[in-house]
């Protein structure tokens, strides 16, 4: 069976790496709530633990029942790794070794396989030559197990050669003087002082690299904020040329509107231009007459119209409501001496008699073309002349209707007395 040593994280998660005595990866694996007994047995089935390996001192209970279950050296640092040493040594073995770390247990679990590795690695090397000179390459692995329990090469070679023995031998315990305990740990906290040293070095190295790269990010940084300040600024010459844009076409669009509106009106004044021009026209030629408004036959109404369009003898009128006017108000129209009156609509029977009176013909606006133009109607003069004289022949032919009634019912009152 390959001998092996055995690193151990103990706690809630169990990291476990396992290497040959000469150093090579047999496995690293990490277990929640990993049990005792399956942890033995996970050991057991990759072969024979020499070394149980902690990266605490003091090691935990757990450390010392499994290196007594296997029968396997327990070894223990001088001082607690720390946890950069621990990463530091996991990280280039795994490297090395060409696999990954899982997690912190895993790494902590083999930092401790590979420290005890180096621990003893001085010591395994040399029984490797010395075998191999001897010619003894076959037994290089077991005399590595027994040298690291405590025998001499020499002692383990002769266990070895004996074909007797079945069991693997007991670590011995030798009394270690206390000057080699001493030189042991100032072997230790040298080679502690080397590695730290390297690192140290190592850390220098990494700063400085690390203050060239900063400068480098620092130059890049200022260079990509200067960008970014050119492209904003060039970002907000656009912005301001795109809201000028958008205000200047919504002022244009509101200008094309208004200008659209403009022209209507235009045309409108050029229609109504044209219009007053004809009537205008019409009215110096005697073709049309204006017929000046009254908007209500009442007295307001006929002052109202008396100020606004100066109402005079020989004017023609339109009254737009002749409903409300009576005898009074038609008496004081006919004495401004009005030539006609228009009006839209029935008119009573006693303003009707005044003006008949006043020998004023009343026609209605149904029998004429009545035409608007700014605010004041005007009518065809021949139109007018005809309908007056229409409603002149009506007036003359209703009263010989009621003169010849009259003389009709008079002969008749003579008859009948006679």
């Amino acid at each position: 069976m390959k001998h092996l040593i055995v690193g151990i994280d103990p706690g809630v998660t169990v990291g476990l790496a396992v290497l040959t005595l000469n150093g090579e990866s047999v496995l690293t694996e990490s277990r929640r709530s990993w049990s005792f007994s399956d942890l033995i047995k996970a050991i057991s089935e990759l072969g024979e633990a020499t070394i149980v390996s902690s990266d605490v001192s003091p090691a935990s209970e757990l450390l010392e029942r499994i290196s007594h279950k296997l029968n396997a050296v327990l070894f223990v640092p001088l001082s607690s790794m720390a946890a950069n040493e621990k990463r530091q040594i996991a990280k280039e073995y795994a490297q090395n070794f060409e696999f990954k770390i899982r997690n912190v247990h895993e790494a902590d679990a083999l930092a401790a396989a590979v420290k005890a590795y180096r621990h003893y690695q001085t010591r395994l090397e040399q029984v490797e030559e010395k075998l191999k000179r001897l010619g003894l390459d076959p037994l290089v692995d077991e005399v590595k197990n027994l040298v690291v329990r405590g025998y001499t090469v020499k002692r383990a070679v002769q266990m070895l050669q004996d074909t007797k023995r079945v069991n693997s031998p007991k670590i011995v315990k030798k009394a270690v003087p206390r000057e080699e305990h001493l030189k042991d740990m100032i072997a230790e906290l040298e080679v502690r002082l080397s590695w730290e040293q390297q690192k140290a070095e190592s850390l220098r190295l990494e700063n400085r690299e690390l203050r060239i790269k900063l400068k480098t990010l620092e130059s890049e940084i200022a260079s990509l904020k200067n960008a970014i300040e050119k492209e904003r600024s060039r970002q907000q010459i656009e912005i301001r040329r795109e809201r000028e844009y958008e205000v200047l076409s919504d002022e244009l669009q509101k200008a094309k509107a208004r200008l659209s509106d403009l022209y209507v009106q235009l045309e409108d004044y050029k229609h109504r231009f044209d219009e007053v021009q004809r009537l205008r026209e019409q009215e110096s030629q005697g073709k049309t007459v204006l017929l000046k408004p009254i908007e209500a036959f009442t007295e307001n109404g006929l002052q109202k119209a008396f100020y606004l369009y100066g109402i005079k003898a020989g004017d023609s009128v339109l009254l737009l409501n002749p409903s409300g006017g009576g005898a009074v108000t038609a008496e004081k129209l006919s004495k401004r001496g009005i030539r006609v009156v228009v009006a839209q609509g029935s008119m009573s029977h006693q303003a009707q008699e005044v003006f008949t009176q006043y020998r004023v013909p009343v026609v209605s606006a149904e029998h004429l073309k009545v035409e608007w133009l700014d605010g004041l109607p005007y009518v065809n003069s021949e139109a007018l002349r005809k309908v007056v004289k229409e409603s002149s022949q009506t007036e003359v032919v209703k009263a010989y209707e009621e003169i010849r009634t009259l003389l009709e019912n008079h002969r008749k009152e003579i008859t009948g007395k006679d």
